[in-house]
């Protein structure tokens, strides 16, 4: 299945206001348009749109997105997942949201609700300062980590790129080190999700910009091993947990690459032994609310 990059997000927001402001005036997306269906908002990435905010009682996981080539690879994974025994909840048709294109949804065995499309009109990105480039990764937390793991790799194609432990497992599906990663837990959740700025620089002046708003640094500055990324996290106004991340690191020869078993200690959360390891603060946003599914 040639899945090539994570689309977007959609997200039950709790505090939808408070959210939108935040994501706007804070962490840098731009509105791309809003409705009875939620707030569509973008990237520099030429994405119609990357997160998805909609109204609910509930954090959980609306939907997570990822792009495939074309309409006839879509439909191709449609015949594959039916055949793997996997239920559709939408056959391939036209998508109502912008950019429009052509898509399917299934839910996976966590029952999060997952879409594939193609023919996705974008809006010819823009870059701007201090802002995300683009959706990097969404971190999920599963009672059954080898099971997501399985899934996402044998039926969805995505590539092993590294575990922490048996703790998390990081995949991939384009050169990115991970587009989705796993992380076990007692209930399916969000963990956070992760947002890839153009350079360090940028990294830390977007960390101006929200400290400036008066959005404390929950977690970093660090560099992780698994990825080398650095980070900073910071919680939302409805609870999650959101990443800036610069510097990461890139998969462009598949043949040599091997995945390697990190330990969870210190060392391995942050290389630069900045940071700390993650507050219980954090940890426990992280931890999330168990998700009602999309």
């Amino acid at each position: 299945m040639n899945i090539t990059h994570l689309r977007h997000i959609a997200l039950f927001a709790p505090q939808l206001q408070r959210s939108r402001d935040f994501f706007v005036n804070a962490w840098g997306l731009e509105i791309a348009e809003e409705g009875a269906a939620g707030t569509f908002l973008r990237t520099s990435r030429a994405e119609p749109f990357q997160l998805v905010l909609i109204p609910g009682r509930q954090r959980g996981v609306a939907r997570v997105a990822f792009g495939v080539a074309s309409r006839r690879e879509l439909d191709t994974a449609a015949d594959e997942l039916v055949r793997a025994g996997v239920a559709l909840v939408s056959e391939p048709s036209t998508l109502d949201t912008p950019g429009g294109g052509y898509g399917l949804r299934f839910r996976d065995p966590d029952d999060r609700c997952v879409e594939l499309s193609s023919d996705v009109g974008d809006n010819g990105g823009s870059a701007r300062h201090a802002a995300p480039r683009y959706l990097a990764h969404a971190v999920f937390n599963t009672p059954n980590i080898d099971r997501a793991t399985a899934f996402y790799t044998e039926v969805l194609g995505f590539r092993l790129s590294d575990w922490s432990e048996h703790v998390m497992s990081f995949l991939r599906c384009d050169h990115e080190h991970h587009a989705v990663a796993f992380n076990a837990a007692p209930h399916a959740s969000v963990n956070h999700t992760s947002w890839q700025m153009a350079s360090i620089d940028e990294l830390f002046r977007a960390q101006g910009r929200l400290r400036a708003a008066g959005v404390p640094l929950m977690w970093g500055t660090g560099r992780h091993a698994p990825g080398k990324q650095v980070f900073n996290y910071f919680v939302e106004p409805s609870g999650y947990v959101v990443e800036y991340i610069a510097d990461g690191e890139a998969i462009t020869d598949e043949a040599s690459w091997q995945p390697q078993v990190y330990r969870r200690e210190p060392a391995a959360m942050d290389l630069w032994n900045t940071s700390g390891p993650p507050s219980a603060e954090i940890r426990s946003a992280m931890l999330g609310e168990p998700d009602p599914g999309g």
